[in-house]
């Protein structure tokens, strides 16, 4: 828990830092036309902006404990902003998460009990392709083939005000399948050498000499035995949907936290960045802490 909230305020800084030296000035983007001298310094004044980066960083710190994340550039608080756009990307997250461990199961356990074979073979070079290829170049192929060619898919995700993914469930398909294709292709490559590395293990050739099903052999001896390594890799694949839903969610205008982050930036809206990155962020770390609890939990040498 410790190194977590350490890791956290070392990401909280470097985000203020990286939003702090990008070209642009928020009080100019705020006043727009009306950006005079005078407007501008007094502008200034009341952000804060005229003061040192060190108490402008202690400040929004300050305020982030209080459960205050600020306002962003439109005047309008952020939390109530980041809630309904945490919502939705929470509901992409879910829904590519859902396919990726698919994919990562169903390839990596299929092609580690077959390693070397042409089945292994077949799907290491599919699951090659899947790493190689692009989220967004994914998304521009799914989009040509189900939106305009087959017309089954809508080219868009867009949401009208008031509305949830839920509504419109359809909008969901194209954007979670660009996000876990790449996901699940990648992971499946780790699942795949945990499934071979556990194969060989005492319990699981005792089990298949003693003649047991290969399908309870798999479940009961094997399986049980790569959930640990397994968690680990399906943290790593949060940090892939979250870092792919900021390219993933502009291709499909999909109102999300990536759309969000990504659309602040291009205004240096400083607390909307800070406070969007700082969730994606905690996403990941609490990921990486769950799949280090559950690889205690599995692994009796680790206890």
């Amino acid at each position: 828990m410790a190194a977590g909230i350490a890791v956290l305020w070392a990401v909280s800084l470097l985000l203020f830092l990286a939003i702090y030296v990008l070209p642009g000035d928020p009080a100019s983007r705020i006043l727009g036309n009306r950006a005079t001298p005078e407007a501008l310094a007094e502008l200034r004044e009341r952000l804060g902006l005229d003061r040192p980066i060190t108490e402008q960083y202690l400040a929004w710190l300050a305020g982030i404990l209080r459960g205050d994340a600020g306002a962003s550039t439109t005047g309008a608080p952020v939390w109530p902003l980041l809630k309904e756009r945490g919502l939705n990307s929470f509901t992409l997250a879910a829904t590519a998460s859902v396919l990726a461990v698919a994919i990562a199961l169903v390839v990596g356990v299929a092609g580690g009990l077959r390693a070397g074979g042409p089945v292994d073979s077949t799907l290491s070079v599919g699951t090659l392709i899947g790493v190689s290829l692009p989220d967004f170049v994914l998304a521009g192929v799914l989009i040509s083939l189900f939106a305009f060619v087959l017309k089954w898919l809508p080219p868009v995700s867009f949401l009208t005000a008031g509305s949830t993914p839920f509504d419109r469930p359809l909008i969901l398909v194209l954007p979670a399948v660009s996000l876990a294709a790449p996901a699940g292709a990648w992971a499946s490559r780790y699942v795949r050498a945990a499934v071979v590395d556990m194969r060989t293990a005492p319990n699981v050739e005792a089990a298949r000499l003693a003649g047991l099903r290969t399908s309870r052999v798999l479940t009961r001896h094997l399986l049980p035995g790569v959930v640990g390594p397994i968690a680990q890799v399906l943290a790593a694949v949060t940090a892939f949907l979250v870092g792919g839903a900021v390219v993933v969610e502009q291709i499909f205008a999909y109102p999300g936290l990536g759309s969000l982050l990504a659309g602040a930036v291009a205004v240096k809206d400083f607390s909307t960045v800070l406070a969007a990155g700082l969730v994606m962020a905690a996403t990941v770390i609490v990921a990486f802490m769950a799949a280090d609890i559950i690889g205690v939990l599995t692994n009796p040498r680790l206890r």
